[in-house]
């Protein structure tokens, strides 16, 4: 898998002089870097400063964030496909809100081959101290890009002084305790910290989306068709904290995935007309609790099927679910000495699945799902 850093910023703060630093880190490492720079230019002046060694592609007059995802897609597609690289630089506009951006890049095409490590959200130092005066949607934006960030590189400190330093310091943390905080001048980091560990990981293991980032993604590859009823069931079920979810579902009654977007707590269905691989790309925080949604077409079964059983609501894993179906077939809660004869246990199960009210869908589902537990017990040595 290829590493990826979104490195974010307000204009001005020093993200390019960054960028030119950290290319030069990997290199000193053995490391191949790649670039992608997003500019709301027509022209990439900033791209001077990549050297030409390294691949570069430009995504020029427009934002990341809004710019068609077509365009984003086949730029990220060009440099994964045609370029030999290890770590993937991406350096995002002032404009660019880290959620939507990492909308754009981990499409549900090529997510399985990218590892987010970091969005590094970089301030000037003297700038953020001014931001009451920036226009309301502005500051907005602003302190969007640092409650998001898994790293805040605090950069001209120089310019400013040790009390406004502090006072600095102290808001930043309010905003986002969960991040690293880094002070600089010139962009100047210890890159091999930055690389290596995170803060508060006495084990200092390199960083992995979904444990210790706030902010992350997933992706959930789907094994199985789902009506549409069930995915927006599941969609509004979810927390707050889900920001955007992106993919290709498989439909009972269709031969081709759709396209499933959710954002804003909205969804869009769009048909597609080729073979692509059925997956879903969440993004939001704490991200790796969210019920999948093939947990939750599982769970909602199960409660149908033993009502009354609050357990049953806490479920957020597939191996939650077939922990507790595993111990049903034995019996372990009941009979705890003798277990009952599993075929007969089967049998009886089956049976209140097909007395319930629910779709032929969900029977099919869940008795596949019985079976491969079944069949795994019969193995084993009970």
């Amino acid at each position: 898998m290829k590493s990826v850093y979104l490195l974010s910023g307000f204009l001005g703060s020093g993200k390019t002089t960054l960028l030119v630093k950290f290319i030069e880190y990997l290199k000193s490492k053995g490391l191949r870097p790649a670039v992608i720079m997003n500019e709301l230019g027509a022209l990439g002046f900033d791209s001077d400063a990549v050297e030409g060694d390294v691949p570069l592609r430009e995504l020029l007059d427009g934002c990341i964030c809004c710019s068609p995802a077509e365009k984003t897609e086949a730029q990220i597609q060009q440099i994964l496909y045609q370029e030999e690289f290890d770590v993937l630089l991406i350096e995002t506009t002032g404009a660019a809100h880290p959620v939507a951006s990492l909308d754009v890049i981990l499409s549900p095409l090529f997510a399985d081959q990218f590892e987010l490590k970091g969005i590094l959200t970089v301030i000037d130092a003297k700038r953020f101290l001014q931001r009451d005066a920036l226009p309301i949607q502005t500051k907005a934006l602003y302190l969007e890009q640092i409650r998001h960030a898994h790293t805040l590189i605090v950069n001209k400190t120089d310019l400013v002084d040790r009390d406004e330093l502090s006072e600095l310091l102290f808001t930043l943390q309010q905003l986002n305790n969960s991040a690293e905080i880094i002070e600089a001048q010139h962009a100047s980091i210890d890159f091999e910290k930055l690389t290596s560990s995170r803060k508060g990981t006495a084990s200092h293991q390199p960083t992995r989306i979904g444990k210790e980032l706030r902010l992350g993604s997933r992706l959930d590859t789907l094994e199985h068709s789902y009506p549409q009823y069930l995915v927006e069931e599941w969609v509004q079920s979810l927390p707050d904290s889900v920001y955007r979810i992106k993919g290709y579902i498989q439909l009972p009654s269709t031969t081709h995935p759709h396209l499933f977007q959710y954002s804003y707590g909205m969804t869009q269905w769009m048909p597609e007309d080729v073979k692509v691989k059925t997956q879903l790309v969440l993004i939001g925080e704490s991200i790796k609790t969210v019920p999948s949604l093939d947990t939750f077409s599982l769970r909602s079964l199960l409660e149908l099927l033993y009502p009354g059983r609050e357990r049953i609501a806490e479920f957020t894993t597939r191996t939650e679910l077939e922990q507790f179906i595993d111990e049903e077939l034995l019996d372990v809660r009941t009979h705890p000495r003798t277990r009952l004869n599993l075929e007969a246990k089967l049998l009886q199960i089956e049976e209140k699945i097909q007395a319930l009210d629910c779709s032929s869908w969900q029977q099919m589902h869940f008795l596949d799902f019985l079976s491969m537990r079944y069949k795994h017990l019969s193995t084993q040595s009970i």
